[in-house]
């Protein structure tokens, strides 16, 4: 059956099952696309398939169809296509909404994701034949998600240009602070060798095993109580308190009652010795891990 073009009764139409643009309703886009619907009627036909219960289900054209929810108005213009798979709903929902300006790239990337986890069977090759994209585009674009809340909402707000985003995606996380306020307002043809020189560094320290010198936060012990099985056993046995009030040359009552809930709370030197290597492991996973999540990108 071939496509073909009819009008639609509203109610005849279902959201789809996996929406690539989310709808903003307070959107500058969504207030004048409502306006213009209201003076002048749908200039654009949306995208549809048939559905399963005899009803549409909407390929593209979200804004419209809400737009038209909102106005009261009974029918809207669709072209129905026929023989549409999942995979080929998901390749007109990108094509559509990666040309659009006022897609936000954050929002995009993430639902892109979405996407991707809902179709297991979709390699990243596959993906690209079908939205006509490179795979260099779309890695760049979920790059976008390895980025903290605060820097995606900087480049959602078009702080940072969406070239310097890219490359600050592959940064990891520790060591972007540095880079922040570079990204706001350098080109990107000053930004991308500047990052690209850090990351020659980072996989260098990566191979020599040093990629804690690279960082600069300072260590903070966390505070925890002593499991009551321990306190006994001080208490019993008698054994550590006096070495400690010694190694810190005790001089009064107050000084050792410190000492005391020092230990107690596991802030005595052994134990800050002791979480501060099990951090040092963990970073190095950490970092390492971001290593091969953000630096092995295209």
């Amino acid at each position: 059956m071939t496509d073909h073009a009819i009008d639609i009764p509203i109610d005849d139409l279902v959201e789809p099952r996996i929406i690539l643009r989310l709808v903003d309703k307070n959107s500058v886009e969504y207030l004048e696309l409502k306006d213009s619907i209201a003076r002048h009627g749908f200039l654009n036909s949306i995208c549809v398939r048939p559905g399963p219960t005899g009803k549409y289900e909407i390929v593209e054209g979200m804004y419209r169809y809400n737009c038209g929810k909102d106005l009261g108005l009974p029918i809207i213009p669709g072209i129905v296509k026929h023989g549409l798979t999942d995979e080929d709903v998901l390749a007109l929902q990108i094509q559509a909404n990666a040309i659009r300006p006022h897609t936000k790239p954050i929002e995009f990337a993430r639902q892109l994701k979405k996407l991707m986890e809902h179709n297991p069977g979709i390699t990243m090759a596959g993906l690209s034949r079908l939205a006509g994209k490179n795979s260099k585009w779309l890695g760049d674009m979920l790059g976008l998600l390895h980025l903290k809340a605060d820097e995606q909402k900087a480049i959602d707000r078009g702080e940072i240009p969406l070239g310097n985003a890219y490359m600050l995606a592959k940064v990891p996380s520790n060591a972007r602070k540095q880079f922040i306020d570079r990204a706001k307002i350098l080109p990107n043809a000053q930004f991308k060798p500047l990052v690209a020189a850090f990351i020659k560094t980072f996989r260098e320290a990566t191979r020599q095993g040093k990629l804690e010198a690279l960082f600069t936060d300072e260590f903070k012990p966390v505070a925890y109580l002593r499991s009551l099985k321990e306190v006994q056993q001080e208490y019993d046995g008698r054994g550590q308190g006096a070495l400690i009030l010694t190694a810190n040359n005790c001089r009064s009552p107050v000084e050792a009652w410190y000492l005391a809930l020092q230990w107690a709370m596991s802030l005595d030197p052994p134990r800050v010795e002791e979480q501060r290597q099990n951090a040092m492991k963990r970073e190095h996973r950490r970092l390492t891990q971001e290593t091969e999540d953000a630096l092995d990108q295209p």
